[in-house]
């Protein structure tokens, strides 16, 4: 068979993409208490003018909890459903896809922000921040997991053509998945099959919910980079039992790193995570998409050729510019000039969307 190509076209259950790239989820901090604000409408306005075959929003918080910034995007009731209309109004006019994410930041919520304590599988000092983290529950387990799959409804009701779970970098349902941050011995702590129980609780009720064809993604985090994270064979095995809950595809990325955040690698000049993505690719039956260091047009096709995934997602190079795929399409650059400085991190905390290399 010959390799697939980065303009071929690639099917996630019943949603057609036209290309193998996509814009890996981004948060913008552009969001009025909770809804979309002119200046996202703008934003992806501009996205889906530049020929990206999977637009994924920014993470949508499924409760108040959960929320990690004053821009961030409420799915935690139905009257952001009309808000997020317009979201995907724009982007379909225009005749792209977007999928909506759903994050609960976990022990990065903003306490001043929600009024409520950061919440996670157990209860924990964040090393880096300073939070106190309070362990939920078994029934707060149980109705977290509701809520999720009420911010999916809301998703699908509001028009995205999928949904998203993000489960790496240390947020709430990546906690749920590492013995670094989830102590628990119950049913779900104490061995990676129970770790994972609380994401397959979530996977199989959007899948009841949304039925057999809307599209279910994950973004996960195959392996901590954490000395006593969890392993790469516990990552993939976890992502086994996702796809018999109905995932249709899976965004490979980290799990939480040694101070339990996400950093960006800063002198990486090719793609990361290649070798954990190519190990699970040999034995994952769903499509994978990389993320990662992705930034010149050579190592995203190498990552389809050499087998080691399907589609290459990231955020950077569309931050610096968003058309950056016509571009690519039309022969006018073969690399992105993001250098990964991440300005564009340090412009959005301050509420300024964009980078900095060309403000």
């Amino acid at each position: 068979m010959d390799k697939p190509d980065l303009f071929d076209p690639m099917q996630l259950n019943t949603l057609r993409l036209p290309n193998r790239f996509v814009r890996s989820a981004t948060f913008d901090n552009l969001g009025r208490e909770g809804m979309v604000s002119d200046a996202q409408l703008k934003l992806y306005g501009a996205l889906s003018t530049g020929e990206i075959g999977l637009i994924i929003s920014g993470g949508l918080y499924p409760t108040q909890d959960g929320k990690g910034g004053h821009g961030q995007l409420s799915a935690d009731s139905d009257k952001a459903i009309p808000s997020l209309k317009k979201l995907v109004d724009v982007v379909h006019a225009n005749g792209a896809r977007i999928a909506g994410q759903i994050l609960h930041c976990g022990f990065r919520s903003k306490e001043e922000e929600t009024g409520l304590q950061p919440v996670g599988p157990s209860a924990m000092v964040d090393p880096e921040t300073g939070n106190r983290v309070r362990g939920l529950s078994e029934e707060e387990i149980i109705l977290m997991a509701d809520a999720y799959v009420h911010a999916a409804r809301r998703i699908l009701e509001a028009g995205f053509d999928a949904v998203q779970l993000h489960a790496a970098h240390g947020w709430f349902l990546s906690a749920f998945l590492s013995p670094v941050t989830n102590r628990r011995d119950d049913a779900w702590g104490g061995s990676a099959e129970r770790r994972v129980r609380f994401l397959r609780l979530i996977c199989r009720g959007i899948r009841k919910m949304a039925g057999p064809d809307y599209p279910l993604l994950i973004k996960l985090g195959l392996k901590d980079y954490h000395p006593q994270g969890k392993s790469l064979a516990e990552g993939i095995a976890a992502a086994q039992a996702l796809e018999s809950d109905g995932v249709d595809a899976i965004e490979v990325s980290e799990g939480i790193e040694e101070k339990w955040g996400h950093h960006i690698r800063r002198d990486a000049v090719h793609p990361y995570y290649l070798e954990e993505c190519r190990d699970a690719h040999a034995v994952l039956s769903k499509p994978l998409i990389l993320v990662g260091g992705m930034r010149s047009l050579r190592d995203m096709q190498a990552v389809l050729s050499d087998g080691v995934a399907d589609a290459v997602s990231f955020c950077r190079p569309f931050i610096r510019d968003p058309h950056i795929v016509a571009k690519f399409r039309r022969g006018e650059t073969d690399a992105s000039p993001c250098i990964s400085c991440n300005g564009c991190g340090e412009r959005m905390i301050e509420g300024r969307f964009g980078c900095a290399a060309v403000a």
